[in-house]
């Protein structure tokens, strides 16, 4: 048994770099639950003492703690893009943000689950809206903030609402 899920509308197949990816094999509706990510639960301590190749595979779902995948499963075929087609719901689920077509790959954007620096890479993911450099410091930014509203892990969202609520206090002391 798989420690992950992958809708029954997904495949896995090769990407054109090679590696493997996630594709839709059927119409995937917005809202629709795509993936959730299973593993166990262990500190940035711990992922820090992994292998790079395995770390890579690390969900960050709290402050200091990240889900790990037991072996390879089926979602950890589904990658980074800048501009995705799936955003986190709750910890550790992936939902379409949008309708999406039979042979789209499914993607998420890490800025939405990652807030440290533990897997930042130059990005290639040819997409118009590439931030060519991913980092854990991505959802601090303004545009996505608001691009993928409702769409950040949970932690990530509170990280959200204290920026914003600090920037109220800001605003409110300058007058």
């Amino acid at each position: 048994m798989q420690p992950s899920y992958l809708t029954p509308h997904a495949r896995i197949d090769k990407r054109l770099t090679g590696e493997l990816g996630c594709f839709a094999n059927a119409p995937i509706r917005s809202g629709e639950t795509v993936a959730a990510f299973g593993g166990r639960v262990v500190t940035r301590a711990y992922v820090d003492t992994m292998a790079p190749a395995d770390a890579f595979l690390a969900l960050q779902i709290d402050e200091d703690l990240f889900l790990v995948s037991i072996g390879i499963d089926p979602s950890d075929c589904i990658h980074h893009r800048c501009d995705p087609n799936c955003g986190i719901s709750g910890a550790s689920m992936l939902v379409a943000m949008r309708d999406i077509a039979v042979g789209e790959e499914l993607t998420f954007d890490y800025a939405m689950s990652e807030g440290s620096d533990f897997d930042e890479f130059e990005c290639q993911c040819g997409a118009a809206l590439c931030r060519h450099k991913v980092t854990g410091h991505d959802w601090m930014l303004p545009e996505l903030q608001r691009r993928y509203r409702g769409n950040f892990s949970p932690y990530l969202a509170k990280r959200i609402s204290e920026l914003a609520s600090i920037g109220s206090e800001r605003r409110a002391f300058a007058y």
